[in-house]
């Protein structure tokens, strides 16, 4: 309240630009303004003003032309204040003065009635970027009247790409301004245009140019890349990413007060900036995710929390400030927090995606409100047991008369609050669905919604509740294959939602505590250690960056993300939290994303896993009855003997307790039981049945007495030293190996450990994904001796599960050539440092592609092109096929859906809609097969 009185007038940054920003203050209240987006170069001389009418209209001036204002119900007279005048500075500076000269300093009692003596046409802000066919768009143009003289009524002429239009406005009172709201035809071709507008009155006239970008509708199956933080838009598109995350906390603290959406309480120059910028993202291609986290701000709020806050069995709050899930209105205020953001800007075409909360659950614990524990008994049917103190379970051998077999009833008490502890009993999931169930509210089904990291709880479905996508961050130390570990855990996790869908995110920082030494001698230091001993989070290598990326996209996940901007490229002194510290990663992952995800991406997302013989379970019983599990940071035991499956050319599914018992274990041949101490009843029989029909179990000398292996593994402990630890466990690999190789034959093999395979199918086609893992100590950070982060190039041979066939190398786009070998195909691999590649593996042989499309068309108009990926043979392939198409006109320009396809079953088609300014004559669109390599072309000519 103190604050709410005199003035203030200032320039702020909006982007690369500048905005005149100024402050009222009316005794009680406050109200904001700003100017559109300026261009200021540096040493230019300017004038610039601001006026106020004392009845709620602010308007701003740049050399004595209108750049903007507004006019705000209910405002009056400015309150006089007692802080004195400051110039060049804030009252109770902050040491950020204004980085300029001033020459002069003027205020007047009273707004100026002109600057110019003319009539000025300006941009009213809002959006300059547009979809192609995007529905009732408009610009917006502001008039002002600064003749000093009322102006008749007039006309103004627009002119957009060859298009024009007049549009009759009424008279305008001398001082006056008008907004017109003038209509985009947004069938015009994709491209920047100059809308070029002339207004004129009586004797006076002015005229502005606008720039306006018209983007071309997505493609379908383009793989989102997400960059987790903010960086230069231009700069984070060209590197290859496709979303950014974007701040949207303003209304989380009227949503914890009213439950209740209220767009409105962000308005004025606030909400212009936002709408600004996701203009500005829109422009550049780059789609906007909008981050919302209102359990983390009512954390952060002591008072709000006496109302959230989880209490102990004494009902004394906790230390940890967690939100109590269970307080009556948690999901309500989730709902209304995102639905407010959505009814602010969901319009807004750059909004694509919400994230929705992270690393919430860290903090959670048992809570013993009232409502607490009636919510577990009308779960239970019986009160919440004694034993109930950790959210990480209660040990079996603090518990008297514990079976000897260690198989314990499905209802067993305390296994049945931990269900409904980690599934709904400690709130988060219903918050999080009620934060999904917002950004749906407003009809943008599009707008897909993600929780991570979702597998960093126990093994048990629900985590991140009603969301579309789930994910998980992960570092990529010691070993880069780690990331696909964790990618398994979220297939497993998903499965409780059918229909949801999975992502996957690489740290791009690495943490200088977990991968370096103190005592390291100062001889022995790289030399970014030297610069940056304070540097606590540090630049992941670019060997990593190439295994972690292979590692993941093996797998069928339906987007990326990395975490860390300014860790991959260079910000301003380098001293921030986060540290750029290798100039190599950025452009390996700018290349990975040009090379592999665009013209792949559409592809992969449309083939699913393959079929899997070998499954990993994650015992949810045991994680809570004897301390296990992974909780999606891919360490331990069980972690590592899903690294031991993979060096020993497995591919192992992970499972869960729910899994089993919904799907049992249908096509596994081999079950692997990492940690699995103890066991409920129903999953011990599942598994002993599934033994008895031949199944082959595999298990350490802590799995449940209950359970006789077929083959034991030992369990193995890190030593730290990232070389032996690799080391042990392969030579566990390869014991298991040859163990198994006596009762089951893998469907593929490799001749090197370090060269790891996966398969994934579609239709009657296998792709086949291999990656190098071996990799030695390098002087970026293996003088610690803790991480391997060089990769090494290796040559091998990969063994595919077929005697005939034709394979194709998709990132060479080409036929490869394999030797029939035992009833098998050997194929010859070669692969980089941290290197990895796809093939295509099909009994068809691909032959020419066929384009349909009719011999002409009308501009206007709307035609079918249709392409057919064919076999040798003509017939359709069972396959999905990477594809470009290439729609080109006689400029060679490309049109729009020019692009990447994944062709499923060879086939690939576009409705083109011709705009009315594109270009007449002959056209020509080109097909060319990203696995053979092979290219057909046609014409077609386009008339009025």
């Amino acid at each position: 309240p103190k604050a709410n009185k005199d003035y203030f007038f200032y320039l702020g940054r909006m982007g690369k630009q500048w905005a005149l920003r100024a402050g009222l203050g009316f005794g009680t209240t406050s109200a904001g303004f700003a100017s559109r987006a300026l261009p200021l170069p540096v040493d230019e001389w300017h004038h610039v003003a601001f006026t106020y009418d004392g009845a709620g209209t602010v308007r701003f001036f740049l050399d004595g032309r209108s750049v903007g204002g507004a006019t705000k119900e209910g405002l009056g007279p400015v309150a006089r204040g007692g802080n004195p005048l400051v110039v060049g500075d804030r009252v109770g500076s902050v040491h950020k003065g204004f980085a300029g000269f001033l020459d002069q300093v003027r205020i007047r009692n009273g707004a100026a009635p002109f600057f110019t003596g003319e009539l000025t046409l300006s941009v009213a802000g809002g959006r300059t970027a547009f979809a192609r066919m995007e529905a009732d768009a408009t610009v917006q143009l502001t008039i002002s009247n600064d003749t000093g003289e009322a102006l008749p009524a007039g006309k103004l002429d627009v002119e957009l790409g060859g298009q024009r239009r007049a549009l009759p406005l009424k008279a305008l009172g001398s001082g006056g301004q008008k907004t017109v709201a003038i209509p985009l035809n947004t069938a015009l071709r994709p491209g920047e245009y100059m809308m070029k507008a002339r207004y004129a009155a009586g004797a006076s006239s002015a005229a502005a140019e606008l720039p306006v970008t018209l983007r071309p509708r997505p493609l379908p199956h383009t793989m989102p890349v997400v960059m987790w933080g903010t960086g230069n838009v231009e700069q984070v598109r060209k590197m290859g990413f496709t979303h950014q995350i974007k701040w949207m906390g303003y209304f989380d603290g009227h949503a914890v007060k009213t439950k209740e959406p209220a767009p409105e309480i962000l308005s004025g120059d606030r909400r212009q900036e936002v709408l600004e910028s996701l203009d500005n993202h829109f422009q550049h291609g780059l789609g906007v995710i909008l981050k919302s986290y209102p359990g983390s701000y009512m954390a952060r709020h002591p008072k709000m929390m006496e109302t959230y806050q989880s209490v102990d069995r004494e009902g004394e709050p906790l230390k940890h400030m967690n939100v109590c899930g269970n307080v009556p209105g948690v999901p309500e205020i989730g709902f209304a927090s995102s639905a407010s953001a959505m009814q602010a800007f969901g319009h807004m075409p750059a909004v694509q995606a919400c994230m929705v909360q992270s690393e919430v659950r860290d903090g959670n614990a048992p809570c013993f409100h009232d409502y607490d524990k009636k919510a577990f008994e009308a779960y239970a049917g019986h009160a919440i047991p004694d034993e109930i103190r950790s959210k990480r379970g209660v040990r079996w051998q603090q518990l008297p008369d514990f079976p000897p077999n260690r198989v314990i009833p499905d209802r067993h008490p305390i296994l049945t609050y931990y269900r409904w502890f980690w599934k709904k009993g400690d709130g988060w999931n219903g918050f999080h669905s009620g934060i999904h169930r917002g950004v749906k509210s407003t009809g943008r089904e599009d707008v897909w919604t993600y929780h991570d990291p979702a597998v960093r709880v126990p093994s048990i479905w629900g985590s991140g509740g009603e969301v579309d996508v789930i994910s998980q961050w992960t570092y990529s130390y010691p070993d880069a294959l780690k990331i696909g570990q964790a990618t398994d855990e979220l297939f497993a996790m998903a499965e409780g939602r059918p229909g949801q869908k999975v992502m996957k995110m690489t740290q791009v920082i690495w943490k200088r505590a977990q991968t370096a030494v103190k005592q390291t001698p100062a001889d022995k230091l790289a030399a970014w250690e030297t610069e940056l001993p304070d540097a606590k989070y540090y630049t992941i290598s670019p060997d990593h960056m190439r295994e972690a990326f292979w590692s993941k996209i093996s797998r069928p996940v339906q987007g990326i993300m990395y975490h860390g901007w300014a860790s991959l490229v260079l910000l301003g002194d380098n001293a921030g939290g986060y540290t750029y510290t290798n100039a190599e990663t950025g452009p390996v992952l700018e290349e990975l994303l040009h090379e592999v995800i665009e013209p792949l991406g559409p592809t992969l997302m449309q083939v699913p896993e393959g079929p899997v013989e070998v499954a990993l379970l994650e015992s949810f019983t045991s994680q809570m009855f004897a301390g296990r599990g992974p909780y999606g940071w891919g360490v331990g035991w069980t972690a590592d003997s899903h690294l031991v499956l993979q060096w020993a050319r497995y591919q192992p599914k992970v499972v869960y307790e729910e899994t089993i018992l919904r799907d049992g274990l249908q096509g596994v041949k081999v079950l692997v039981m990492p940690d699995c101490d103890v066991l409920p009843e129903s999953v011990a029989e599942a598994i002993r049945t599934f033994q008895d029909a031949g199944g082959i179990i595999v298990a350490d000398e802590h799995v449940a007495p209950a359970i006789l292996p077929d083959i034991m593994v030992s369990s193995y402990r890190r030593m730290g030293k990232a070389d032996m630890d690799k080391k042990a466990l392969q030579a566990l690999a390869q014991t298991l190996r040859a163990e198994l190789d006596q009762v089951y034959e893998r469907p593929f093999d490799s001749s090197d450990p370090d060269l790891v395979v996966r398969r994934r199918r579609a239709g009657a086609a296998d792709y086949v994904f291999v990656v190098n893992d071996r990799r030695t100590f390098g002087d970026y950070v293996g003088q610690h001796r803790k991480v391997m982060e060089k990769g090494v190039a290796l040559s091998g041979q990969v063994t595919l599960p077929a005697d005939k066939g034709f394979i194709y190398d998709l990132t060479s786009h080409k036929r490869v050539r394999a030797k029939p070998k035992g009833g098998k195909l050997v194929l010859p691999c070669k692969l980089g440092p941290g290197g990895g590649n796809v093939y295509l593996l099909s009994s068809q042989e691909l032959g020419k592609a066929r384009i349909a499309a009719p011999a002409s068309a009308q501009l206007g108009g709307t035609i079918k092109i249709a392409v057919d990926v064919l076999d040798t043979n003509g017939g359709k392939v069972d396959a999905v096929v990477p594809l470009r198409l290439d729609i080109v006109d006689g400029d060679g320009r490309l049109a729009e859906f020019s692009g990447w396809y994944g062709a499923v079953a060879g086939h690939a088609e576009v409705s083109l809609t011709l705009g009315p300014n594109d270009q007449l004559g002959k056209w020509r669109i080109r097909a060319r097969n990203l696995a053979s390599g092979k290219t057909a072309e046609t014409t077609f000519t386009v008339t009025r």
